[in-house]
């Protein structure tokens, strides 16, 4: 399947436009690069693709992480029927939309206890990544006279191979090892915990629909044995999400009708579980809710030609957005999708770097691409940009100005 991520995108008179403004309308009004814009129409489609994709009961959670910015945050919750949190930050920021916190699930290793006690205080899920969590909520349980809801976050013995980034199998920061499970298990009939089910994360940014079939099938065949064996009626499975986009030039769309498919033919185990009310089937993304609704801009404030290469020298950079650099230096790097954003159709071409203003060769944000022929003053824009973006880059690195970001 052929994907052009300008195709999310209305172009007119040679200008990338954003939810029917072209970049030099929202330039003049006020949304200068560097920035980030996300489309809150691109957003929207992107749930209704998952809705109509998968079975109606799946409840779609989306992952605060990849995106936090409180006005995304607070949009998407309207649409989604969970939030997933890794921080007293962003439990903050998914309390604030006014989302039911049972609906709020904490998640990830080395949670303090203040973290727990906040989050059992305000009703919220929490995925146990380890004994000692465990006990810990216990014990707060105990102190507060209510028990928490916990799912228990399991490290499962099947690996899965095509993950951008692997989260379970082998030794792992992440989850309760499989075999440890039963023992816990045991204890927890006799603790101040309640237990809301089970939660399995394989991995993340997949684009094979298979694999990502082949892990939830081993997921609820595990919580199948769990809850067969110990007689623990559950209410919620987390089959975590791992949902991912295309990048780069060779990558295409995940295929989310294999999935739905594959969906349908799980829910006669799932109804098999013991469980005193319709067990919750969650999947948790954050990538694919907001990746593609994302537009990194900067704008072009020198241009070079040093020993025959043509440099871009913009206003932005890495410490905007790191991932589009390689990540300091990915050893096989690979473009992001770049454009001239007011030049898009240009015949005029030319083969450049494009680079960011800090004093390092990691800043390097395209590299030997052929581009509509740009001057000083034009404008860059590295699509995909909206998960992992802002956030997750070193944005006080050299102390450059900060990028803004904005919905629309």
């Amino acid at each position: 399947m052929s994907y052009n991520p300008l195709d999310n995108f209305e172009i007119r008179d040679n200008t990338l436009c954003i939810s029917g403004k072209s970049i030099t309308e929202l330039d003049d009004a006020g949304l200068k690069p560097p920035c980030f814009i996300y489309s809150k129409q691109i957003i929207i489609e992107k749930i209704k693709l998952l809705r109509s994709s998968l079975p109606n009961p799946i409840k779609i959670h989306y992952s605060i992480k990849a995106n936090p910015l409180p006005a995304l945050v607070s949009f998407i919750a309207d649409h989604v029927d969970g939030l997933e949190v890794s921080s007293l930050e962003e439990m903050k920021t998914a309390l604030a939309t006014g989302m039911d916190s049972t609906n709020i699930c904490l998640t990830g290793p080395g949670k303090s206890y203040e973290e727990l006690e906040i989050a059992v205080k305000n009703g919220i899920v929490i995925s146990a990544e380890s004994s000692l969590e465990l006990h810990r909520l216990d014990e707060i349980g105990t102190e507060v006279m209510h028990k928490p809801s916990v799912l228990i976050r399991v490290n499962p013995t099947y690996t899965q191979k095509r993950a951008g980034m692997k989260m379970a199998s082998g030794s792992s920061q992440f989850g309760i090892d499989a075999e440890q499970v039963p023992e816990l298990l045991n204890w927890i009939k006799d603790s101040c915990i309640d237990l809301h089910g089970f939660h399995v994360y394989s991995g993340s940014q997949i684009l094979d629909a298979e694999a990502i079939n082949y892990s939830q099938n081993k997921t609820i065949e595990l919580i199948k044995e769990f809850t067969s064996t110990y007689k623990i009626p559950i209410k919620a499975i987390n089959m975590g999400g791992g949902f991912g986009i295309p990048y780069f030039s060779k990558h295409t769309p995940l295929e989310l009708s294999s999935i739905g498919k594959n969906m349908h033919s799980l829910f006669p185990i799932v109804e098999s579980i013991p469980s005193e009310q319709p067990i919750n089937v969650i999947i948790e993304l954050g990538r694919y809710i907001v990746g593609e609704s994302g537009v990194y801009l900067c704008k072009v404030v020198d241009k070079k030609i040093s020993r025959g290469k043509t440099y871009l020298i913009t206003n932005g950079g890495m410490h905007h957005q790191l991932a589009a650099s390689g990540n300091l230096g990915q050893r096989n790097r690979k473009n992001f999708p770049v454009y001239i954003a007011n030049k898009l159709n240009s015949p005029e071409k030319e083969v450049v770097n494009v680079v960011g203003k800090l004093c390092t060769p990691l800043d390097l944000l395209g590299d030997n691409l052929e581009l509509s022929k740009a001057e000083v003053g034009d404008n860059v824009a590295i699509l995909q940009s909206g998960a992992y973006g802002y956030t997750a880059s070193p944005i006080n690195f050299l102390s450059q100005p900060k990028a803004n970001e904005y919905l629309i």
